[in-house]
């Protein structure tokens, strides 16, 4: 299978498969300290150009199997029990389930290698597990001028993100590094967050094509800035969590996939 993730990932710069020897230790070790340090972890230019192209386009031509949202959501994801967080944010974007993406995405071969698998959980310093949902384990966000992700903690514990077409402008991530517990018991923090104030630490990442990254977006708040221009922003959302068998919610299946299952 490595030969085949050569084709797609530049093993020689990144080798997660081989995290044991000279080179990969290196890597893990930087990737731990970024991780510690700000929640993040970003492998600029992971993916081949022509791999991410490939992505692109193969999900651009799928959008219309995608879900397009429209509306506003709970930053918790109704998560917990008596914490509400509405920002009021109405936002739109397209998501491509898992169960929709074609079975000869790179996506697919990425997400089954295990040597990913083993690199974020390493880098996390836990067990990590696959997704079971057939709609939210691997979902690619298809995001146009205009389109946004409002502020939101995810259902899974860990994510990888994979940046296939970085937009014209916009399309920025930020977060807020392990907010939730502050959020949870402060809605003025909250208030502040998606209100911009400066006094609170927000970090900046621009989508940049090619781009793999590990999120902890179950603990650190984020959303999307809405994307500028005619490009659109594909991004592939690849997720894991500390027990296998793990799922999305109801309330989180349904608004950004529209179904129960």
């Amino acid at each position: 299978m490595e030969s085949g993730i050569a084709a797609l990932a530049d093993l020689e710069r990144y080798p997660l498969h081989a995290l044991d020897g000279e080179r990969g230790r290196e890597l893990l070790d930087r990737a731990r300290k970024a991780f510690e340090h700000t929640g993040f972890v970003a492998l600029p230019g992971f993916l081949h150009p022509d791999a991410a192209r490939v992505v692109a386009s193969q999900c651009l031509a799928d959008e219309g199997r995608g879900v397009r949202f429209d509306g506003t959501s709970d930053v918790f994801l109704k998560t917990e029990d008596g914490a509400q967080g509405h920002t009021g944010t109405t936002y739109t974007k397209t998501t491509l389930p898992y169960d929709r993406i074609r079975p000869d995405s790179p996506l697919h071969t990425l997400y089954a290698w295990e040597p990913l698998r083993a690199f974020v959980a390493a880098v996390v310093g836990l067990p990590v597990h696959r997704c079971a949902d057939p709609a939210g384990a691997v979902a690619v966000q298809i995001q146009h001028e205009g389109d946004l992700q409002d502020w939101h903690f995810d259902i899974c514990e860990y994510t990888v993100l994979l940046h296939a077409q970085a937009p014209t402008g916009g399309g920025t991530l930020q977060y807020a590094v392990r907010s939730r517990t502050q959020v949870r018991h402060s809605p003025d923090l909250l208030r502040r967050i998606v209100t911009g104030d400066r006094g609170v630490p927000v970090t900046e990442v621009p989508t940049a094509a090619g781009t793999l990254a590990v999120h902890a977006g179950s603990i650190s708040m984020h959303r999307v800035t809405p994307v500028v221009g005619d490009t659109a922003r594909v991004s592939a959302v690849l997720t894991y969590n500390s027990r296998p068998g793990q799922t999305l919610n109801p309330y989180t299946r349904q608004i950004h996939y529209g179904r129960d299952r």
